[in-house]
């Protein structure tokens, strides 16, 4: 390679650099003002001028939201492969999802329950302590977003990063019904209308493709049979918790 190729070269990479930097920057601003957002809601119309509350409150539907978004850019990028060139927004909108999703759980660890690790699990029985559920998501969405960066995929393997990141199927559903059950009137409001219309997108997003794929693979393939077993203990779980 002369001297010319690699000057072409480097300016190739500094160029695609910037335009990452600037992009993040650009993703990272609207995260934010996205959940200041949430929080004036909360603060101003729903949670009384409460601000822990508001803090605990719009931490948690920022990052179910973002979470959502993330599972549904998938639908779209295969749905118009075009849109497949900004890949990296799912990546973004699951990270930030998580970030937020922290910050809830410390927020509502203090506000809360005032550090009371009794208080939180006063019962591992999910439908009576919807907690739990959001304590089997936590964990799996922190190996994602630590996980989620070109390093690791190459040092996995892209074959194993894709097997710990199918995980977010049992996180997600973990945390709808986290959300449906831990107090459902907080649901009867702008934030919570948004929340439940990604929630909505996203999983017929996911089923769509699920069935789509299953089908071109004549419903013989591992993953069909792994996601019928999910799609039925999350019947299950719907009917003990909402009709039974």
């Amino acid at each position: 390679m002369n001297n010319q190729d690699a000057n072409v070269k480097d300016t190739v990479f500094a160029e695609k650099k910037e335009t990452y930097w600037r992009f993040l920057f650009g993703y990272s601003i609207f995260a934010i003002l996205f959940w200041f957002i949430e929080f004036l809601l909360q603060y101003y119309w729903i949670s009384n001028g409460e601000a822990g509350i508001s803090l605990v409150r719009s931490f948690s539907f920022s990052g179910a939201t973002l979470i959502g978004l993330a599972l549904f850019s998938s639908s779209v990028f295969r749905w118009i492969p075009s849109t497949a060139a900004y890949w990296r927004i799912r990546r973004y909108l699951g990270v930030s999802g998580f970030i937020f999703a922290l910050l809830h759980v410390v927020s509502a660890y203090r506000t809360v329950f005032d550090f009371d690790l009794k208080s939180i699990y006063f019962s591992f029985n999910p439908l009576i302590n919807p907690i739990i559920f959001g304590s089997i998501a936590f964990p799996i969405l922190m190996i994602m977003t630590m996980t989620s960066t070109d390093w690791v995929v190459e040092k996995l393997t892209y074959k194993t990063w894709k097997n710990i990141h199918r995980l977010v199927y049992i996180a997600y559903i973990s945390v709808i019904f986290h959300f449906l059950l831990i107090n459902p009137g907080l649901l009867v409001n702008v934030p919570g209308y948004i929340l439940i219309l990604v929630t909505i997108m996203a999983v017929f997003g996911q089923l769509f493709w699920f069935l789509k794929i299953s089908k071109r693979n004549r419903f013989k393939s591992k993953g069909f049979f792994i996601g019928i077993i999910l799609i039925t203990i999350t019947f299950i779980l719907t009917y003990l918790a909402f009709v039974k």
